[in-house]
């Protein structure tokens, strides 16, 4: 049974490969999809509630997204922050 916070990811090759946190864990398991494909943290507001047997069957347990710390990602961040910064004046 998968509890919330644990977070799950595709077994399916075919499928784009995303990861899903639980948000929901009652007689259905209600996923929210926390990255894109490329394992970039996304706010997509995308839900899916599927059976227990289908969590199971399709998904696999993956690592937090959030955790960790990356540098590339960290740089790529304060990049963008910096260009939003000037942008804003422009």
């Amino acid at each position: 049974m998968a509890t919330v916070g644990e977070h799950y990811r595709l077994i399916d090759p075919a499928r784009e490969p995303c990861v899903y946190r639980v948000v929901g864990a009652t007689d259905e398991v209600t996923l929210l999809r926390v990255t894109d494909a490329d394992g970039r943290r996304v706010n997509t507001g995308e839900i899916c509630r599927i059976s227990s047997s289908t969590l199971a069957a399709e998904f696999k347990r993956s690592e937090n997204p959030d955790s960790g710390f990356t540098p590339a990602s960290s740089l790529r961040n304060a990049l963008s922050g910096l260009y939003w910064s000037v942008r804003m004046y422009l």
